[in-house]
């Protein structure tokens, strides 16, 4: 049996190369390895007016804050893109505490309600320490309706998220004028939680806000924090039409890190097929809580982060069992405020966590980051691997591929990910979807003359039903609108989870409920399995019982693409949009461990519909080199291929795409592939491979002939999203479709030239 973990280790935590190449069962899984050696602080001193609050504070400021302090002074709207640990909130908590003193207004905004109320104990406590007590409040859907009487007409520096702004605060912009009147800084935190779909809606968002700002005779200076993004003033200009002086240079210090390529084992016989990447975690993991290393596992999906919980514990021994626990969203709000607070204790050593916890929550010191597959993006994988070493010791960080294209692609590349560039954040406040509704919003809030540039260039007023002129202004003829816009995306309708009593476990969102927790789905929380007993889509709601058998569940769907419109044509390459459908068809059960199906099952469910921006292309001049016989399975596997890659090219991620192959398309009688974003509306992940698609194409080709597997796996062809469970792939005639198609391009370049 084990005892519980102690930290006799520690000595050997100076070298976590050793530590890991010790453990009992290591199999030389360490496929590379970068060193990052520590950093000493770089101090400057700021003699502008924030010297004596910081002198107050007994802060001698990092390099990077002394910058930004001085750039406010001068005026400028500032963007600091530093970092995880380095000091950024320092640069708008001193000023907050300043414009409160004056008698003037802070709104500090942030992705999560989660992410505001730790900011909120922080910065209450520095208000109180230099004498501005309760003048410090958050305003969001769980403040009690007295205590948002006393913020709106008290409260100085008031924390929300996008949501409480456009739904709660802007549309009664009247209750606030005093508020708004006095708003010196508007703080955004981790500015690249906006972008896509979210950012498209944010944006929208904080130009009203400013606009109302300006409108009670206030000029707010904007301060934004993110992580290290590529294009940081370009992206907060983005979201905010205001323009910004970047800050990058980190001046703070940082511990020496240890970053690890952890490539599990080839199989015996396995045709190529590596260890599941949950299974070398759920190892790496229960060492972890042997040696008391407190360390966070962080995976691409909730399911994931619930097996790897269920597979660490099976290694344990009783005792060490409630060391481990899951952390995502769908639980409640005092399930994660306990979950974190037992992590800063030590009653947690390992949390299983999704992206919920890779935001600047505080959970104290972390000595360990394991990625349980690449999240995703460069900014994603830094700003998790960031969470550990926060308290000066060294850092372990450990990357474990998963069965994804992309994953395997930097496995051979590690300097891609080590050195490489990050990427360039998006968001398009001018999408045809998101920007109409929000243009409602600005008209109903106060009446748009044409000059303010409030409408995209391409917006005509005329064409929404409910705004007319009046003294030559656009005006809303109807009441709160925002309830029509849903600015997290989606249908907007949420599902409860309940067990048999009717008790809360938690909530989804209407597609992922369809997905997940359809009747007979099993479905994991917290570690415990429950079988969904019914979805009851009219109450909102899933009935939940507890499961003890050892199988989970798939949903099985299918998807049709209507094209819409044809914006461009670059050979055999479209850019348009399109109407997606989708509709989940049945489920299967398959064993724990083997995959081995056990039964499948129909289902009678609503689609799910919503226009998009897509790319498509067409093979039929080169279909002949495949065959008909095989041309299908090529199509689905190219698919597979390209979107799996897509995250090399363009700034999103693999849950972001979707994509459909139809060997004959109705419309048209001829072979094509479609690529789609997979948001209503789309975001710009389409137009952005169409513009890459020569590279995206032969990026593709490479993978599937350096793929060492036969016939396709999930590292080359299979997809963890295919709707039909990844039946009638064909990985040979793939390579030879992409083949075909590179060298038809390559001799069309020739001809042109």
């Amino acid at each position: 049996m084990d005892s519980l973990p102690g930290h006799a280790i520690t000595e050997q935590w100076r070298s976590f190369h050793a530590w890991l190449g010790s453990l009992e069962g290591y199999e030389g899984q360490i496929a590379s390895l970068r060193f990052y050696p520590p950093r000493r602080a770089a101090h400057a001193v700021h003699r502008g007016s924030l010297r004596l609050w910081l002198e107050r504070l007994q802060v001698t400021p990092y390099r990077h804050q002394a910058e930004a302090f001085g750039s406010l002074d001068g005026g400028a709207n500032v963007v600091v893109a530093t970092a995880t640990a380095s000091g950024k909130s320092l640069i708008y908590q001193v000023p907050s505490v300043a414009a409160i003193a004056e008698g003037q207004s802070v709104l500090y905004l942030s992705p999560t309600k989660a992410l505001a109320a730790d900011q909120l104990l922080k910065l209450e406590e520095i208000a109180a320490r230099l004498g501005y007590p309760g003048l410090v409040g958050s305003y969001d859907g769980d403040t009690p309706a007295h205590e948002r009487v006393r913020l709106r007409e008290y409260g100085r520096a008031i924390l929300t998220n996008p949501d409480m702004l456009h739904y709660g605060i802007l549309p009664h912009h009247e209750k606030w004028s005093g508020f708004l009147g006095g708003l010196r800084y508007l703080v955004l935190d981790e500015l690249h939680g906006y972008r896509g779909v979210m950012g498209a809606h944010v944006a929208n968002i904080l130009r009203r806000l400013l606009r109302l700002a300006r409108h009670y005779g206030a000029d707010p200076r904007i301060i934004a924090t993110s992580a290290t993004v590529g294009n940081p003033a370009e992206h907060a200009e983005r979201l905010t039409g205001e323009q910004f002086t970047a800050i990058t240079e980190d001046g703070a210090p940082a511990p020496a890190r240890e970053f690890f390529f952890w490539e599990p084992p080839s199989i015996k016989g396995g045709d190529g097929r590596r260890r599941s990447s949950n299974s070398e975690a759920a190892w790496l993991a229960s060492h972890c809580v042997r040696a008391g290393l407190k360390s966070i596992f962080f995976c691409n999906s909730r399911k994931s982060a619930e097996l790897l919980r269920r597979y660490t514990v099976a290694q344990l021994g009783p005792a060490l069992v409630p060391l481990v626990q899951t952390y995502r969203a769908g639980y409640t709000a005092e399930d994660r405020r306990l979950i974190e607070q037992g992590f800063r204790n030590g009653d947690i050593v390992v949390l299983a966590a999704t992206s919920a916890l890779e935001l600047g929550i505080d959970i104290g010191g972390v000595n360990a980051v394991v990625m349980v597959g690449y999240p995703g993006s460069h900014m994603a994988l830094w700003q998790r691997a960031g969470r550990a070493g926060r308290g000066g010791e060294r850092a372990l960080t450990v990357l474990i591929p998963g069965n994804d294209p992309l994953d395997e692609y930097y496995l051979h590349h590690p300097d891609l990910l080590t050195e490489g560039r990050p990427e360039s954040a998006v968001a398009d406040p001018f999408n045809s979807e998101i920007h109409p509704p929000h243009a409602d919003c600005a008209a109903a809030e106060l009446p748009v003359h044409p000059s303010e540039g409030v409408f995209a260039p391409w917006f005509d007023p005329a064409d929404r039903p409910r705004l007319f002129l009046r003294d030559s202004r656009w005006c809303y003829a109807g009441r709160y609108p925002h309830r029509r816009v849903q600015i997290r995306g989606g249908s907007g309708r949420r599902v409860r989870l309940v067990d048999g009593f009717g008790q809360v476990l938690g909530e989804s969102d209407l597609a992922s409920a369809l997905r997940d927790l359809h009747p007979g789905a099993v479905y994991l929380h917290r570690g415990d399995t429950y079988l969904v007993a019914a979805l009851e889509l009219e109450q909102g709601r899933a009935v939940l019982l507890p499961h003890i058998e050892e199988f989970y569940t798939q949903a099985r769907s299918e998807t049709d693409v209507e094209i819409l419109e044809s914006e461009s044509k670059s050979g055999r390459l479209t850019l348009g949009r399109v109407r997606v459908t989708t509709t989940v068809t049945g489920y299967v059960k398959k064993r724990y461990i083997t995959e081995a199906i056990l039964d499948e099952r129909l289902l009678d469910l609503p689609e799910l519909s919503y226009p998009t921006q897509a790319l498509w292309f067409e093979v039929k001049d080169v279909a002949a080199y495949v065959g008909a016989a095989d041309l299908p399975g090529a199509l689905h596997a190219l698919e597979h291929t390209l979107i799996g890659l897509l995250p090399a090219f363009v700034l999103c991620e693999r849950a972001d795409v979707g994509g459909v192959s139809y060997p004959l398309y109705p419309p048209s009688g001829q072979p094509l592939v479609f690529i789609y974003d997979g948001h209503p509306g789309g975001v710009g992940y389409a137009r952005g491979g169409a513009e890459r698609f020569g590279g995206w194409l032969e990026a593709a080709r490479d993978l599937l002939r350096d793929c060492p597997c036969q016939d396709g796996c999930p590292r080359c062809v299979l997809s963890p999203k295919c709707g039909n469970g990844n039946q009638y792939l064909d990985k040979r005639a793939a390579l030879t479709l992409a083949d075909a198609l590179l060298a038809a391009a390559a001799e069309s370049s020739v001809v042109r030239a």
